[in-house]
């Protein structure tokens, strides 16, 4: 089994585990972390703008890892095209949820709801990808 291919598939865990926490996670709990997210960028003097950007940077380098992995394994370029749009869809998620927090300082139960679903999606393309990794 070449390299990358281990590397995709222990990438694929990992968003596997990083997702169903976040797809287990009650509302009751993220609201709490928001209110402690919010207290911990005030007591740092972080902006909107300043955790914007580190975001974008940490999502984005994760997201384009993730991809650039799936094109080293020897993917077929639409299972390729189909998990960078997939990554594309997760960041611009993010982006919304942090200026909402910033905004609100809470997260909308709709908004709250279509991060579920965003979850449980990504959970579904780590385990295709971890399958097609393996065959």
């Amino acid at each position: 089994m070449d390299i990358a291919v281990k590397m995709t598939l222990v990438a694929s865990i990992v968003m596997v585990g990083y997702n169903l926490h976040q797809l287990l996670t009650s509302y009751e709990a993220i609201c709490e972390k928001v209110k402690e997210f919010k207290m911990l960028a005030q007591q740092n003097d972080s902006d909107e703008g300043a955790v914007r950007r580190s975001n974008f940077l940490l999502t984005g380098i994760l997201s384009l890892l993730f991809v650039v992995l799936t094109y080293l394994s020897d993917l077929a370029y639409w299972i390729v095209a189909i998990v960078f749009v997939k990554m594309a869809v997760s960041i611009v998620l993010s982006h919304f949820e942090i200026a909402q927090i910033f905004r609100e300082d809470t997260i909308r139960p709709s908004f709250f709801k279509v991060t579920k679903v965003d979850a449980a999606v990504n959970v579904l393309f780590g385990l295709g990808i971890a399958v097609i990794a393996v065959s």
